[in-house]
C-alpha cells in the first residue's frame, strides 16, 4: 500500500513538473501569450467534462451496489424455500407405505369401473357385430364404422386394465381376445368394402347426356343458320349480292347480340357466361362463313367489299356498338393474315387489269377524237384540253377512296399501283402521239386539227402532273409514311409526263419548220439577198399563223415551245452562214448581208418579245 501511494505521489510530481515546463515554454512565445485566455477557457471546459464523467461513473457504481444487495436478499429467500422442499420430500416414503392399501383399492375400482362402462357392449357384442354387418350390406359404412370403433374401444380398455394387473393371466387375455374375435372379422369386412369402393373411384357417376355441351351445339347451329340464311341472292341475280348479304349479316349480328345481352343473360347461370359464348359463336361461325365465300371464288369488286366489311368489324357499327361494347382485341382474327393478304393481292391484281383496260379504252377514245373534224375543248382561259386527264384522275381517285375504307396499308399499295400503271400509260401515250405525228407528216391534208390536238395533248400532260401531285398530297397526308417505292414511282411518272411534253412540243416545232424550211433554206442565198423583206415577211406570216394557235398552250408549255422555236431559227441562220451559200463579190455586199442579218435578228427578238407580251396579257 505504501509503495503504491509513493508511486502515485511520484507520478503526480512528475506530471506537475512536466506541465509547468510545458507552460513555461508556451509563455515564452508572443503568439502563445495571446492565446492564454483561450487555453484557460479550454481548461475550464475540460474540467467540466471530467467532472461530468466522474459523476456518471459514481452514479453507475451506486446503482450496481444496490442491485448486488437485492440479489443477495433474493438468494437467501431461495435457499430458505429449497430447505423447506427438502424437509417435505423426507415424508413421501412413509406416505407411500401408508397409502399402499388405497392404491390397491384404486386399481380394483378402476377395473370395475371399466368393466361396468363396457358391460353393455360386452354383453351385446354378437348383436352389435350383426347390426354392423347389416349396415355394411346396406351401404351405411359410416354407421358401421362408428359401431366398430365403439367395440374396439371397449376391447382396448379391457386389455389395458388387464395389462395393469400385477399378476397377468395369459388365459384371461386369450379368452378376452376370443370373445372379441368377431370384432376383427367386422373390421376386415369394412376394409373390404372400403377397398372395393376406392377401386371403383374412376367408375363414378358422370354426365353421359352432356346436355350443356349439346345446348351450346344447338345454339351454335342456330347462329350459323342465322348467318347463312340471310343470303337471298347470288351473283347471277344481283351484282351487288355480296354487299347486300354482308349488310344484312351486320344488322343481324348486332340485333341478335343486343337481344342476348338484355334477355338471355338473366336466364342462364352466370358461370355459363352466355353473352361471351354467343360472341364467340358468332365470331367463329362468321369466320367460317367468310372463308366459304372466299373459297367460292370472288369476282371484281367483291374483294374490296369483303375487305371493307372486315375492316369495320370492330367499329361502332358492329361489335363496337355502344349497346355491346365488345373488345375485339380479345377475339382471334376474323380472317388470318394470310387470307387477308391473299384478298388484297387478288384485289390489286384485278385493279391492275382494270386500270390497263380502262386506260387503253380512254386513250383509244381520245385518239379517235384527234381524227375528228372538230377541235378540242377549250376552257374559260382559252387553253385547249381533252377529257383524258379528268377521266384518269377520277378513275384513280375512286380507287384510292375505296382503299381508304380498308386501311392505310392498302392506300399505300393502291397509290404505288396507280402510279406504276400511269407510268406504263405514258409509254402507250407516247406511242399514240408518235403514230399520230407520223400519220400527219405523211399526208398533212388528212388530219385537220393536228396542231390543236397536239396543243391539247401538251396541256393534258401538264394537267396529268398536277392531278398526280394532287392525289399524292391528298392521300399521303393520312399516312405515317409513304413507301420509298411509291415516291420513286411518283417522281418517275412526273418525269415521264414532262418528257412527253417535250416530245409533243417537238412535234409542233417540226410542223412549224416544215412550213418554214423552204424560206429558211433561202437565207444567205442570192435570192434572199436581192428579195428585200419578202422571205422574212413570209416567215413572219407563218409564225403569226402558228402563234395564234400556240396561245392556246398553257404558259409553261408556251414558253418552252417559243424558246425552242427561237433557238431553231437561230441555229438555221448560223447554219446558213457557215454553209456559205452565197459568195460575196465586194465588201459592200458582205456588209449589206451582215446588216440585213443584224436587222432580222432585231426583228425576230422584237417579234418574240411581242408574242410573250401577248401571251402575258392573255393570262
Amino acid at each position: 500500500m505504501t509503495l503504491t501511494t509513493f508511486d502515485m505521489n511520484q507520478i503526480e510530481s512528475e506530471a506537475a513538473a512536466t506541465a509547468a515546463k510545458h507552460v513555461a515554454n508556451m509563455l515564452q512565445k508572443d503568439q502563445t501569450n495571446l492565446k492564454v485566455d483561450k487555453y484557460m477557457q479550454r481548461e475550464a471546459s475540460v474540467d467540466g467534462v471530467l467532472k461530468t464523467a466522474m459523476q456518471t461513473q459514481l452514479d453507475g457504481v451506486q446503482t450496481g451496489l444496490c442491485q448486488l444487495e437485492a440479489a443477495s436478499n433474493e438468494i437467501q429467500e431461495i435457499n430458505k424455500d429449497i430447505q423447506e422442499i427438502k424437509d417435505s420430500l423426507r415424508m413421501i416414503p412413509e406416505l407411500v407405505e401408508n397409502l399402499y392399501a388405497l392404491k390397491i383399492e384404486s386399481k380394483e375400482h378402476s377395473q370395475c369401473s371399466a368393466a361396468l362402462e363396457n358391460l353393455e357392449h360386452i354383453l351385446n357384442i354378437p348383436k352389435s357385430v350383426q347390426d354392423a354387418l347389416d349396415m355394411i350390406n346396406e351401404g351405411k359404412l359410416l354407421a358401421a364404422h362408428q359401431s366398430l370403433a365403439i367395440l374396439e374401444h371397449s376391447r382396448d380398455d379391457l386389455l389395458y386394465e388387464m395389462h395393469k394387473l400385477a399378476n397377468q393371466s395369459p388365459t384371461d387375455k386369450n379368452m378376452l381376445k376370443h370373445y372379441f374375435s368377431d370384432v376383427e372379422k367386422l373390421s376386415e369386412e369394412i376394409s373390404k368394402q372400403l377397398w372395393l369402393i376406392l377401386r371403383r373411384t374412376l367408375n363414378s357417376v358422370r354426365r353421359p347426356k352432356q346436355w350443356r355441351e349439346k345446348a351450346f351445339e344447338v345454339l351454335k347451329q342456330s347462329v350459323l343458320e342465322r348467318i347463312e340464311g340471310n343470303q337471298f341472292e347470288d351473283r347471277s341475280g344481283n351484282k351487288m349480292w355480296l354487299v347486300t348479304h354482308l349488310e344484312m349479316t351486320r344488322q343481324i349480328i348486332v340485333e341478335d347480340l343486343r337481344v342476348v345481352k338484355s334477355a338471355c343473360v338473366p336466364c342462364f347461370p352466370p358461370k355459363y357466361e352466355i353473352f361471351e359464348e354467343y360472341v364467340k359463336m358468332y365470331h367463329d361461325c362468321l369466320s367460317g362463313h367468310l372463308q366459304d365465300l372466299i373459297g367460292n371464288n370472288l369476282e371484281d369488286n367483291e374483294y374490296i367489299s369483303l375487305l371493307t366489311w372486315t375492316s369495320g368489324y370492330g367499329s361502332a357499327e358492329m361489335l363496337g356498338h355502344p349497346d355491346l361494347s365488345i373488345d375485339v382485341s380479345k377475339l382471334p382474327p376474323l380472317l388470318e393474315k394470310t387470307v387477308i393478304q391473299s384478298l388484297v393481292n387478288q384485289y390489286l391484281y384485278n385493279v391492275k387489269k382494270n386500270y390497263r383496260d380502262w386506260m387503253k379504252n380512254a386513250l383509244s377514245t381520245d385518239v379517235k377524237d384527234w381524227n375528228q373534224y372538230e377541235g378540242p375543248d377549250e376552257d374559260e382561259s382559252g387553253y385547249f384540253h381533252t377529257q383524258l386527264p379528268l377521266i384518269m384522275y377520277n378513275m384513280l381517285d375512286q380507287h384510292l377512296q375505296v382503299a381508304q375504307t380498308v386501311n392505310k396499308e392498302l392506300v399505300n399499295n393502291m397509290m404505288l399501283l396507280s402510279f406504276e400503271e400511269v407510268l406504263e400509260f405514258t409509254r402507250l401515250f407516247e406511242e399514240a402521239i408518235m403514230s399520230y405525228r407520223n400519220k400527219h407528216f405523211e399526208n398533212r391534208s388528212i388530219v385537220k386539227y393536228f396542231t390543236s390536238y397536239m396543243i391539247a395533248t401538251a396541256n393534258n400532260c401538264l394537267q396529268f402532273c398536277e392531278f398526280a401531285d394532287k392525289l399524292r398530297i391528298r392521300y399521303s397526308k393520312d399516312l405515317t409514311a409513304v413507301s420509298k417505292n411509291a415516291d420513286i414511282i411518283f417522281c418517275r411518272t412526273i418525269e415521264a409526263f414532262l418528257k412527253l411534253i417535250l416530245v409533243v412540243l417537238k412535234c409542233l416545232r417540226e410542223e412549224l419548220f416544215m412550213d418554214l424550211s423552204s424560206n429558211l433554206n433561202e437565207v444567205m442565198t442570192r435570192t434572199w439577198f436581192l428579195s428585200g423583206n419578202q422571205i422574212v415577211d413570209t416567215i413572219h406570216a407563218t409564225l403569226d399563223d402558228y402563234g395564234n394557235d400556240y396561245t392556246h398552250l398553257l404558259p409553261e408549255n408556251f414558253n418552252l415551245l417559243i424558246t425552242d422555236v427561237m433557238n431553231w431559227i437561230a441555229v438555221n441562220y448560223i447554219y446558213a452562214v457557215l454553209q456559205r451559200r452565197m459568195s460575196f463579190k465586194t465588201y459592200e455586199e458582205r456588209k449589206e448581208a451582215a446588216e440585213k442579218c443584224v436587222m432580222k435578228e432585231r426583228y425576230y427578238n422584237s417579234y418574240f418579245k411581242e408574242l410573250h407580251s401577248i401571251k402575258g396579257s392573255i393570262q
